[in-house]
């Protein structure tokens, strides 16, 4: 054994262990904070954008950063209350969903299904997506419906829209669900005449239990959906949309009535193609009262439905107005003449005194904003339009798309070249949006040497340039 004194000497080296403070500086600052903060954090950064893609992956981005960020995101059901399943369904999709419904717990939920074909398959035989998916999917929500807050449903055949609500007429209480947004993305059905297909699931369904689990249910859509309308549930609503339904599907003029007494603050009303069933051969029909209603959008198939529906209304507090038609994008060939719409509306919004204004009415001279979509006009149509303006003492801002150019000069000619000033006084912006570039230069063309002097009017355009 040798001698410790002929043992070659070798470098040392001090080490130190590092100390609770350099570990500290070490550890990113964001470990420092209490977990309820970082929690708010991260539930602030998921649900800040609008965006439904980055609801879902930036989760599991956040979870994935550290073990520290894990065990907190899993502990924050907040943030995986946002289910979203799409076209073409997926078990990752399937799995994913349970794992969210487990990790949100008792929060309400906000579920987005989109199961529209990119190709545009309106076929209920040959569509991927059908009745049995839907079905599928039901099974994996249904028992967390009383966390449904907000529900969204986009299809191309009416199987699964079915589906829906064969499952939800069993809910007995959906107390949580405020917004519904259901569409069969058909628009075609509103075409005059055209039938509701596939007939053998024609008949309504009375969802979520006749309606009665539904106690605060806010904002709903209806996108060529139709239920149970007489045991529809729908009261206490702020909004209300029925969009491109068959005729046959809707409801009568007594069961719509009923559902907007049923709704006192109705806030906003928007109706795309048709509205009740109005029976031709009864005279006398009930008014219609929209006491607080602020926003009325319609867009009509047929004028003189248009005129009737619109002589049932009294809303006396409007504050924009959007008139479209609709047939402009489902049958170009049959625009209609709307100038006997605008005849009426005049007639309806006259401002006349308190004791004489008849119980059918829609006063205009609150209203702010007003637009036209695809709506064709007569090139006689100027005298018209002016009595139909003069009603509009608050007007601020007019919009004016999709109109062709005899329709644009006429509106033009009107707006632009009247020289009075108490015409239109609050007038302030006119916005011209998917007009045709040739019908556009022509119509202001047309109006550059009459137009006012005095009368300072911002234009906007957004054009398309024709074929």
């Amino acid at each position: 054994m040798p001698s410790p004194r002929k043992i070659p000497r070798q470098p040392t080296y001090q080490t130190f262990a590092p100390s609770s403070a350099v570990r500290h500086l070490q550890r990113s600052q964001m470990d420092a904070l209490p977990v309820e903060l970082l929690s708010k954090i991260f539930t602030s950064a998921v649900h800040c954008s609008h965006d439904l893609y980055d609801s879902i992956t930036q989760p599991i981005t956040i979870s994935h950063v550290c073990r520290h960020w894990r065990h907190v995101s899993l502990s924050t059901t907040a943030l995986w209350t946002t289910i979203s399943l799409l076209f073409p369904l997926s078990t990752h999709q399937l799995s994913r969903t349970l794992a969210w419904l487990c990790r949100s717990r008792n929060r309400p939920l906000h579920i987005h299904m989109d199961f529209r074909d990119p190709s545009w398959n309106w076929d209920e035989a040959s569509h991927h997506f059908t009745w049995k998916s839907m079905e599928n999917i039901m099974r994996l929500l249904l028992p967390h419906a009383r966390r449904w807050q907000h529900v969204e449903l986009y299809t191309d055949t009416w199987a699964p829209i079915f589906t829906f609500l064969s499952y939800t007429s069993h809910v007995k209480s959906a107390s949580c669900l405020q917004e519904i947004h259901l569409a069969r993305c058909n628009a075609y059905f509103a075409v005059k005449g055209e039938p509701f297909r596939p007939t053998a699931m024609a008949l309504p369904v009375p969802w979520f239990s006749a309606g009665l689990g539904l106690p605060n249910l806010r904002k709903v859509s209806l996108g060529g959906v139709h239920v149970d309308w007489a045991q529809s549930g729908l009261s206490g609503l702020k909004e209300l949309e029925l969009k491109y339904h068959a005729q046959e599907v809707m409801p009568t003029l007594e069961e719509f009535t009923a559902i907007i007494q049923a709704c006192p603050d109705l806030e906003r009303l928007a109706i795309m193609g048709w509205g009740p069933r109005i029976d031709p051969n009864m005279k006398n029909h009930q008014v219609i009262s929209l006491l607080h209603l602020r926003k009325l959008e319609f867009g009509f198939v047929d004028v003189d439905y248009a005129i009737d529906l619109f002589s049932l209304f009294r809303i006396p507090n409007l504050s924009s107005l959007t008139i479209e038609d609709v047939t402009s994008g489902l049958e170009p060939c049959e625009h209609h003449d709307a100038t006997r719409l605008l005849d009426r509306l005049n007639v309806l919004g006259a401002q006349q005194h308190p004791d004489k204004v008849p119980l059918a009415c829609t006063p205009l001279q609150c209203v702010r904003t007003f637009s036209l979509r695809g709506v064709k006009l007569g090139h006689d149509a100027a005298d018209t339009i002016t009595a139909f303006l003069s009603n509009f003492r608050s007007l601020e801002s007019v919009l004016l798309s999709n109109l062709d150019a005899c329709s644009l000069r006429v509106f033009c000619s009107v707006v632009l070249a009247n020289k009075d000033e108490t015409y239109l006084p609050c007038l302030d912006r006119l916005t011209l949006r998917d007009i045709d570039e040739a019908a556009l230069v022509d119509g202001l063309a047309e109006c550059e040497g009459s137009i006012s002097s005095s009368r300072h009017i911002r234009i906007f355009v957004d054009a398309y340039v024709g074929e």
